[in-house]
């Protein structure tokens, strides 16, 4: 860095909050603490919490280390976690080179003079370092955490003791062969305990081959310790047989004194057995002297197992007595037993321990499925790699797991770099890690070792704890807090944080802090603390005028009664019924009705009744009848939704009345785009989407998948098949009733041959195929169908006609990436259709289906990144499914997979809350001037029960808000929070129709529909018209001659039958 001052120097300000002293009131804190510092700061974590600008941070740091420390930009490693943001990085950091050099060749005079501030001093040495960045920018080092890796192995191939050409292999692809592989070999085998295990699995589990392979699919990729970690089955055989053989031997021994029962029945029979668990404790003894029984009979340990592990053999070996004998008794425990009942109950007992040891407890289905899944797990996942090493091909989790064996020692205590550290570190002096929060422990493992280790060069993570959403993905966000620690011992300091928000009004950030702040959201103790952030952009504001409507607005929904007659019959039946009997059957004149609001429900009942209700009434009443059913709110809220979206886009009115959304370029007017509503579940957004639609309102999902589950797709597989098979009269048929050519089944029952330029058309199309022009092929389709012609002008469909475009294009380059030909195209297209096989990370997203404005709607994971003007909160009310298999981190912070179990223990049920609230926190700052939530307040008198169930994942949310609701009645004046009533927009609607339009509707009538086909007045038996149809269009038959000669001597004696008669 030159110290001398240049009369031609520009100077740069630093803008980014990282290089700007903080200050409290008008003093400035310890700069030391606040300010990034490119000569003390070698290691370094950077919290930036959402819209603080954390790319534009990104990349003045880069600037700080080109321009303070002299690093080159090839020597500067960036990594982040997806294409996108890669992409974006690449284009911020360009442009933000460009503008440098723009402002030093413009030499302008705000750039010439310093102003006491943080700025770069760019001189002659300075400028040529800019533009050698700029012109070998194509050569930076910007990569995804993969992309890095992937280059890393082909660059430094020898110091990996890799191959240099590898191929990267996608394991979905491969998966299926290798799974049918082990499938044939192993578990269709009599000879391994594998076969086994699986055998005991599909007889006594009810398992199958295709849910194995559904769990084992799942589970591939997934890192973690399993709880509980089952034996091999062949080991467990090995040491069951011998405590299980010597219980056998003793029990033959107490048998052959032939008696009418087991001596141990007999024993049992005269202990003080407790009477609440006496029927509990011999009903599992003849289980296990039936099953012994079994065993001096022949059958083996393995047909007897899934008994002995269904039972409860703890009932059996110390079962709850008494402390007294009654009349008959002799024994007050197991222990006093007789020496051969005793040495029998101990040989139960060694048994017993040995299951315990094994975890081999809690019911025996679970536990088969577990351990077979356990057990295939391993062996598939040691297949599948054995199958990569031998085609010389990895996927993206073999990417990291090689990189991370060839940057740790082989030996802990040998501080001595591998030879691939050495050359990672010769080549890169500084690496910034972005998205740090979505790191996993083997990823975090990697950077520590190549950069954290060595004092010569610099590690920069960047992130945002709070928006850790992704661990179904493999994110942990144990690690993230782990290394943060280890950062800390490294450099005594704390994490640099950004705290200013360029993304939110000042209004929205207000709410925002009230609601994250004070540790409910985000304890302290468990890692996570939210700081309060200020606003960046003053001049933000979405400006209307539409009365009680601010920053954060409520939507709080109103009671819903029903009153039910099935709930009036079952409350007659109660022998102290919570309304009076007289009450009830005056009720039941009202049954079917619907009421909204506590006040306006009681008022319309004694209207209706025409009398008082006492207060105990009222109460029970509201409880009796409350509509409290999620999926009901949750359709009224869509509702609601759509009326409020309706209102702000001012639908019937002109575009220059709607509100105005400001920003630092100005005020417009607000867009259909600039609204998004963010759900959980996509069935949420499914119900959204006809509320919206029954409101006129144009929409469009973002990313949703589904492509090849749509009636397209199965369309193009039988014009596919038929072009495959021309003369096939039943593939033709079928290809008939797409909407390629849209005949009706009426039409097809009265062709009787097929038209000779139908069938010379299929011959054309299956020479192009056959040629593998399928380019051309999909192009004649498309134009000699009218296919897309057709669908607009009559249906107005441009979903359809989108996905019809979409999906030939998915399939031409699928038959150039992998050579197919026509019929390859079609079994691929099968199983893409049938779920069997993914068509890949992106291929499967429906692409929008016209450039009209629309109001966004995609999942809140989905929204991570984005910001709009105006954003609606919508769903949440309804639980997930239950996972059956539970994913956590123990006591130690190490990951579990729990096989056994249907929940997660409560001492770690925290975690799945805390992801969900996180979730929650990235949700609700994608908003920039308004943010739509759900409330669900109490029932009123009824402090304690809501007016309808709400979700877990939106219960603390829940909380807060009814909180909020209570503060916004007790201020006057709040310009952060308001709120309105579900209810009262969506019932009772009035609509006003005039005198004119009314005339109208009364001479309006029907267009006429067309005559019912003669064919079907003719038919009055239809299985008798399809059996004919069927008959007709049958093709041809390949048959051999002794059938044909069978079949005539049936019919030749069926006709001398018939002439007898």
């Amino acid at each position: 860095m030159s110290e001398t001052h240049n009369s031609t120097s520009v100077y740069i300000e630093k803008q980014s909050d990282l290089f700007l002293a903080e200050l409290e009131g008008s003093v400035q804190l310890d700069i030391s603490d606040t300010v990034f510092n490119a000569d003390n700061d070698r290691l370094a974590v950077i919290e930036a919490s959402a819209g603080t600008g954390k790319t534009f941070a990104l990349v003045e740091l880069v600037l700080e280390l080109l321009l303070e420390q002299e690093i080159p930009l090839k020597s500067i490693l960036l990594v982040t976690f997806t294409e996108k943001a890669t992409a974006e990085l690449r284009l911020r950091l360009r442009t933000k080179l460009r503008d440098l050099l723009a402002a030093c060749e413009q030499n302008d005079a705000p750039f010439t003079t310093v102003t006491g501030v943080p700025s770069w001093e760019i001189n002659t040495a300075r400028k040529k370092q800019l533009k050698a960045a700029l012109l070998d920018f194509d050569s930076a080092p910007v990569y995804t955490i993969h992309g890095f890796c992937k280059r890393i192995l082909r660059e430094f191939a020898f110091e990996n003791r890799q191959l240099f050409e590898q191929q990267l292999c996608d394991t979905e692809l491969l998966f299926p062969e290798v799974f049918r592989g082990y499938i044939r070999r192993k578990l269709l085998s009599q000879n391994t305990p594998v076969a086994e295990l699986f055998a005991l699995y599909v007889k006594y589990a009810e398992g199958n081959l295709a849910s194995l392979e559904k769990d084992i699919v799942f589970l591939l990729s997934k890192v973690g310790e399993f709880r509980p970690n089952l034996p091999a089955f062949d080991v467990f055989q090995t040491e069951f047989s011998r405590c299980w053989q010597l219980l056998v031997s003793l029990d033959l021994s107490l048998r052959k004194q032939n008696l009418l029962q087991h001596p141990l029945r007999s024993a049992f029979e005269i202990t003080a057995l407790n009477e609440t668990s006496s029927r509990k404790t011999m009903s599992n003894l003849d289980l296990l002297l039936e099953s012994l029984a079994a065993a001096h009979a022949g059958s083996s340990i393995v047909e007897i197992l899934p008994n002995f592990l269904a039972m409860e053999i703890g009932v059996v070996t110390t079962p709850r007595c008494r402390k007294n004998l009654k009349s008959g008794e002799q024994w007050l425990s197991t222990k006093d037993f007789p020496p051969e009942e005793l040495a029998w109950i101990d040989a139960v007992e060694e048994c017993e321990k040995l299951l315990q040891n094994y975890n081999l407890s809690g019911g025996s289905n679970k536990i088969l499925k577990a351990w077979v899944t356990q057990q295939v797990l391993e062996d598939v996942r040691r297949e599948l790699a054995q199958a990569k090493l031998e085609q010389g091909a990895f996927d993206f989790d073999d990417l990291l797991r090689i990189v991370e064996e060839q940057v740790i020692p082989q030996n802990v205590e040998n501080s001595i770099p591998t030879a691939l550290t050495k050359a990672v570190r010769k080549k890169y002096v500084c690496a910034i890690v972005d998205e740090f929060q979505d790191t996993d422990r083997r990823q975090w493992n990697i950077f520590q070792q190549l950069f954290l280790e060595s004092p010569e060069h610099r590690l920069i993570v960047i992130g945002d704890p709070k928006q850790a959403i992704y661990s179904f993905r493999g994110a942990d966000i144990f690690t993230y807090l782990q290394a943060r620690k280890t950062f800390q011992q490294k450099t005594s300091r704390s994490a640099f944080a950004l705290k200013k928000n360029f993304r939110s009004s000042e209004e929205m950030l207000r709410g925002l802090n009230q609601i994250f702040s004070g540790g409910t959201w985000f304890p302290e103790k468990r890692g996570i603390l939210y700081q309060q952030v200020g606003c960046g952009k003053p001049e933000l504001k979405l400006k209307d005028d539409t009365p009680n409507r601010n920053a954060i607005h409520l939507l709080e929904m109103q009671a819903q009664f029903t009153i039910s007659g099935k709930k009036i019959a079952e409350q007659k039946k109660v022998k102290n019924p919570k309304i009076s009997l007289t009450l009830l059957a005056e009720l039941a004149a009202l049954s079917g009705n619907k009421y909204y609001g506590n006040e306006s429900f009681l008022q319309a009942v004694q209207a209706e009744l025409r009398k008082e209700i006492s207060a105990e009434n009222q109460s029970a009443l509201l409880n009796l009848f409350l509509d409290e059913q999620a999926e009901n709110a949750t359709i009224r809220f869509a509702e609601e939704i759509a009326l409020e979206i309706k209102a702000l886009l001012r639908m019937g009115s002109t575009e220059n009345q709607r509100p105005l959304w400001q920003d630092d370029q100005g005020e417009r007017a607000l867009k259909e785009q600039d609204i998004c509503v963010l759900f959980r579940k996509s069935n949420e957004g499914e119900i959204l989407g006809k509320a919206l639609r029954r409101h006129g309102i144009d929409f469009s999902f973002y990313k949703q998948k589904g492509l090849f589950d749509g009636r397209e797709a199965q369309e193009i597989l039988d014009l596919l098949e038929a072009v495959a098979h021309p003369v096939d009269h039943s593939r033709t048929a079928k290809l008939w009733l797409t909407r390629f050519f849209g005949a009706n089944i009426n039409e097809l029952a009265q062709a009787s041959t097929w038209d000779a330029d139908f069938i010379h058309q299929l011959q054309e199309w299956n020479s192009l195929a056959e040629a593998r022009r399928f380019r051309r092929l999909f192009d004649q389709i498309l134009q000699r169908t009218k296919l897309i012609e057709r669908e607009l002008l009559l249906g107005g469909d441009e979903r359809s006609v989108t996905n019809y475009v979409h999906l030939f294009e998915v399939l031409n380059r699928k038959v150039i990436e992998r050579h197919l030909d026509l019929f390859e195209l079609i079994q691929l297209l099968r199983r893409f259709i049938e779920g069997k096989e993914d068509p890949g990370e992106n291929e499967n997203l429906l692409r929008l289906e016209s450039e009209r404005d629309a109001v966004q709607l995609m999942t809140m994971h989905a929204a991570k990144g984005l910001e709009f003007p105006v954003v609606f909160l919508f769903g949440g009310l309804t639980g997930s499914l239950k996972n059956t298999i539970q994913f956590y981190h123990d006591a130690a912070e190490k990951p579990v997979i729990d096989l056994l179990n249907s929940k997660i223990p409560v001492e770690h049920e925290w975690q799945v809350e805390a992801e969900q609230q996180r979730l929650l926190y990235v949700a609700m700052t994608r908003a920039c001037g308004r943010l739509y939530l759900p409330c669900i307040g109490y029932l009123q008198g009824n402090s304690g029960k809501r007016i309808c169930k709400v979700g877990s994942g939106y219960s603390m949310l829940n909380e807060q808000l009814s909180m909020i609701s209570e503060q916004i009645f007790a201020e006057k004046h709040n310009s952060t929070f308001s709120s309105s009533l579900v209810g009262t927009s969506t019932v009772n609607l009035e609509v006003i129709i005039n005198a004119t339009e009314q005339e109208k509707l009364r001479e309006w009538k029907p267009t006429e529909l067309p005559e019912v086909p003669e064919i079907l007045t003719e038919i009055e038996n239809p299985n008798k018209l399809f059996s004919q149809l069927r008959f007709k269009k049958r093709g041809f038959v390949l048959s051999s001659f002794s059938r044909m000669n069978r079949k005539n001597e049936e019919q030749n004696a069926a006709q001398k039958w018939t002439n007898s008669k």
